[in-house]
């Protein structure tokens, strides 16, 4: 387990050797720690919008003896996964632009409220909206347990979901609508959260919308 001590420290090390400011975009129950949200977490997670800032970063953690490890046994079956390194009981998940279904937007990128300097190391947090969103994505052990929490704690802006959603299909991911969907009705009946029903009757017109139109695109639709 990781706490937002040793986060800092790792991202202080990584900001010393890189030879060029380099931005990434931290996410998950990494971006948790910055908001007292979570008191550690089992993974860094870290997204790049820029291939070359993508790679010193990697380059970077092979000299600082991170391992490179097969992603597939977290990610299992899903597209766009992570380069995993690990060090030890240390593990950081890097996304390059796509994080299994959902894309790093500009109105995303729009969003970050804080902005922390490590070095030439810029890390950027995602907002409590985001963070739910992603986790939305990404779906591993905890994280429903995690957006549940930030509901609970954050004053959610429903209309940022929705609307991110909807930006989402235009980005050409079409079934992210359909998984928030699941997620955030798993939530409501397994966590109990406060997910307004609003919110859930409008996730689900937009992912009957989405799947019309995947059929129909396939040509599998009965007329």
């Amino acid at each position: 387990m990781v706490n937002l001590e040793d986060q800092q420290k790792l991202f202080e090390a990584i900001g010393k050797k890189l030879k060029k400011r380099t931005k990434c975009f931290v996410v998950g129950g990494s971006a948790m720690l910055y908001y007292g949200a979570k008191s550690a977490t089992k993974g860094i997670d870290v997204v790049f919008d820029d291939k070359e800032d993508f790679d010193n970063f990697l380059k970077i953690l092979k000299e600082i003896e991170f391992k490179v490890k097969n992603p597939e046994m977290l990610y299992f079956g899903k597209k766009n996964k992570p380069a995993l390194m690990e060090r030890g009981l240390d593990r950081i998940d890097i996304f390059y632009k796509e994080i299994i279904c959902f894309r790093l937007s500009e109105t995303m990128i729009g969003r970050i409220g804080k902005i922390y300097e490590y070095g030439n190391l810029i890390v950027h947090i995602v907002s409590s909206e985001d963070i739910i969103l992603l986790k939305s994505a990404t779906e591993r052990a905890g994280d429903r347990g995690d957006a549940a929490e930030l509901i609970k704690i954050f004053n959610i802006k429903w209309d940022i979901i929705i609307k991110e959603a909807l930006h989402q299909t235009e980005l050409e991911k079409p079934l992210f609508v359909v998984f928030l969907y699941e997620f955030l009705l798993g939530l409501k009946e397994d966590f109990k959260a406060d997910v307004p029903d609003e919110v859930l009757k409008k996730l689900l017109k937009m992912s009957e919308e989405q799947i019309i139109k995947r059929l129909k695109k396939k040509g599998n639709l009965i007329k």
